[in-house]
């Protein structure tokens, strides 16, 4: 990930990069770059960062030093309605949409292609009907954003980064709070669109199945970056998270024909 070539052919490129609030460095010279139609795992303890570091890709936080670059031009130097044309972001927070309903919150990713006056033609109401259908709830379509499941939210929140027609999908831990079916479900459909993922995870297991590559942060400092199989390993789970585990090999590694590692945790060993 961090070789010359990795560089040459980076969509995102992260360079030196410090966030500090106060007096207190919550991000200390970060560097990583993510190849384009890769799908990236961060991955780190509680308040290792994870989040902060996201923020300052998606232009929430601006980094007190270094520069974050997209298709090599400085992010802070885009406008921002460019940028959001090439980067959507679903965050683990669903925030409220009212009284908007689930097709209306999809619509929602045509905003940085329309001008502030700009009717919805034909033409996008098919392409948002076509995302909704795509992600499985063309049920749903007319029933009220809050009144969905926290899956159905996230999903529809897949569809509306469809319509945007992104470079570049940025999601913060958004299966936390879903049932086992729908964390799978939701990081399938995300690798499924053939767009270049950075995504931060709280299950260790689930990062290491879905992921190319990923990103260890700890103290908010990258420790480690590579594929999972040789970056998931006792040792790191020790030293970054303090667990006791053993590290195998997923059983459907043969058929991905790359080795997963599969995490078993040890109990009562305090």
């Amino acid at each position: 990930m961090h070789t010359q070539t990795a560089k040459k052919t980076a969509l995102l490129t992260v360079n030196n990069v410090s966030w500090r609030v106060g007096n207190t460095l919550i991000l200390e010279q970060i560097n990583l770059s993510i190849e384009r139609g890769k799908f990236v795992g961060l991955i780190g303890p509680n308040g290792a960062g994870k989040s902060s570091l996201l923020r300052c890709l998606y232009r929430f936080n601006q980094p007190s030093a270094g520069e974050v670059k997209f298709n090599n031009t400085d992010i802070w130097q885009l406008k921002s309605e460019d940028y959001a044309k090439q980067v959507a972001v679903v965050l683990q927070e669903t925030p409220s949409q009212f009284n908007l309903s689930l097709f209306d919150v999809v619509a929602l990713g045509l905003t940085p292609h329309k001008t502030l006056f700009s009717s919805t033609t034909q033409a996008d109401k098919q392409k948002i009907a076509q995302a909704i259908s795509h992600v499985g709830l063309e049920s749903h379509s007319t029933q009220l954003f809050d009144s969905l499941s926290g899956g159905e939210k996230q999903r529809a929140f897949i569809a509306r980064a469809i319509v945007q027609q992104p470079q570049l999908l940025i999601m913060d831990e958004p299966t936390s709070h879903l049932d086992v079916k729908y964390q799978i479900q939701l990081m399938e459909l995300a690798k499924s669109l053939g767009i270049t993922v950075f995504a931060s995870f709280h299950d260790l297991n689930l990062a290491a199945a879905m992921c190319d590559e990923l990103v260890v942060i700890k103290n908010g400092k990258v420790v480690d970056a590579g594929k999972p199989n040789k970056v998931v390993t006792e040792q790191m789970l020790d030293e970054v998270f303090g667990v006791c585990a053993q590290v195998s090999t997923h059983p459907q590694s043969a058929a991905s024909g790359e080795a997963i590692p599969y995490i078993t945790y040890y109990y009562g060993y305090q």
